[in-house]
């Protein structure tokens, strides 16, 4: 029986591949908030996403975040990771 990977082993797999991604639980729980902000804004095919209920316009288009999305889901790196580092910037937080 295959073992299904939880989203936290995901990101551990994934913040061994990038420095961009710290690796501990509060700094996933603080990703996976983000992530959920910019997958609201793929569903309503815009470019603005709230976090932390500041508004921001995106640096990243919706199909980059998707395939950030799909690389968290399998846990495995794609260079669509590196533009993280842009909606980081927006946020003026790099520490995920």
């Amino acid at each position: 029986m295959r073992h299904h990977k939880s989203e936290y082993e995901n990101y551990i797999l994934l913040s061994n591949q990038t420095k961009l991604l710290g690796g501990s639980y509060s700094r996933f729980l603080k990703f996976k908030t983000l992530m959920s902000s910019l997958n609201q804004m793929t569903q309503k095919q815009s470019n603005t996403y709230t976090y932390n209920g500041e508004h921001y316009v995106s640096s990243v288009t919706n199909a980059e975040v998707l395939k950030i999305q799909s690389a968290i889901d399998y846990g495995t790196y794609n260079s669509s990771i590196d533009k993280l580092k842009y909606i980081f910037n927006d946020i003026g937080d790099r520490l995920f």
